[in-house]
């Protein structure tokens, strides 16, 4: 699915915040570099669970330390953490949460924060399903 054309016959131009009713359910939807993209996530979230079948799963992946990058169909708008994630697909149990490492080297407070490798991650994964 996507808001542009592609020639592949199995694409399908859809927009993720307004699905058209007979759009099915999968056992495995991904989301891959997707949510940050989405103008109103919280208006698409709700419609991207409609999608995972009973039982199924969503797969959300999402970097954090990246270049702004906008297209003709998409803007670069939100960047999110997994708490994040739980918030935005309510409902969804996390089987997993997986981070990026990251090069980034923090000279301050390692003390605290610092030295837990997750707060300087470059993205994460993870596998939400949805309860039967």
């Amino acid at each position: 699915m996507d808001l542009g054309e592609a020639d592949h016959p199995r694409h399908r131009k859809v927009d993720l915040m307004a699905l058209p009713e007979d759009i099915g359910q999968y056992d495995l939807v991904l989301a891959m570099s997707l949510v940050e993209h989405i103008d109103k996530p919280w208006v698409a979230a709700p419609n991207i669970m409609r999608l995972v079948r009973p039982g199924g799963y969503l797969y959300i992946a999402m970097p954090w330390f990246y270049p702004v990058h906008e297209g003709p169909y998409y803007g670069d708008h939100w960047r999110s953490t997994p708490s994040g994630m739980v918030h935005l697909f309510e409902g969804m149990e996390v089987v997993k949460t997986d981070y990026y490492p990251s090069s980034l080297a923090a000279v301050r407070d390692r003390a605290t924060y610092w030295n837990d490798p997750n707060s300087t991650a470059s993205g994460f994964s993870m596998l939400m399903r949805k309860p039967e």
